[in-house]
């Protein structure tokens, strides 16, 4: 099967408004977010899992929560990795951002059947050493892993790795993912867990199989590193 080509543009008209708004803010954002991260002390867990998974032999499906996506952004900055954003003013608005950490993201919907989206990231895996996968996303309900991940390595053979963050001061953004902004000069974790085989196959029972594992372990991850106490930061 001939490989989809990569779309990396949106084909929405935006008003001007939000044409100003996609101009002037990726750059601002990404800048903001990457100095704040640079401040931080970092810890990292589990190295030896990533290298049970080398990039440069295969590509690998990077599974993180949504609310992590800015720490991941910056850990695996200038990689080339790719992920997946939607069409939409948000999406476009995300894929501008993570331009700006040297990654790429192409284009689909997830929430209208997948199909265009599933075909995106089967191609950016033929060119890009690994796919950052949200598996919560993109509306949630949060930490809960939705089936995508699973068809992907299904489809593609390859494995998946639980990529956890935490920081120990933060802010929380009010939304549904409680996305995580670092606070100047606090801690970041970034663990990774063992690689998950990919399902033998597309069957619904391998799937879910897949899928449960894969939530189950990221979560797992997160409750041996989410040391900030709970309160306004969290």
């Amino acid at each position: 099967m001939t490989p989809a080509p990569l779309e990396y543009s949106s084909p929405v008209k935006f008003t001007p408004s939000q044409k100003c708004v996609l101009w002037t803010a990726p750059p601002l954002i990404a800048t903001a977010y990457k100095a704040l991260a640079y401040t931080c002390a970092v810890e990292v867990r589990g190295l030896e899992h990533w290298h049970d998974c080398p990039p440069q032999s295969r590509p690998l499906i990077v599974a993180v929560w949504h609310e992590c996506l800015g720490l991941a952004a910056c850990w695996h900055r200038n990689t080339g990795y790719h992920t997946l954003t939607s069409y939409s003013f948000d999406g476009e608005l995300a894929a501008r951002i993570v331009r700006h950490f040297g990654l790429r993201a192409v284009r689909g919907s997830s929430s209208r059947g997948g199909s265009k989206a599933l075909s995106q990231l089967l191609a950016a895996l033929d060119v890009a050493p690994a796919v950052g996968f949200t598996l919560d996303g993109p509306r949630g309900p949060r930490r809960i892993a939705k089936p995508g991940v699973a068809i992907l390595a299904a489809r593609a053979q390859c494995p998946i790795i639980p990529n956890a963050f935490t920081v120990t001061r933060c802010w929380r953004m009010n939304s549904w993912d409680r996305l995580i902004i670092p606070k100047p000069f606090a801690k970041l974790i970034c663990a990774f867990g063992a690689p998950i085989s990919p399902p033998p196959n597309c069957s619904p029972d391998a799937i879910e199989t897949t899928r449960l594992e894969v939530e189950r372990a990221l979560n797992a991850l997160h409750d041996q590193i989410d040391i900030a106490p709970l309160g306004a930061e969290r």
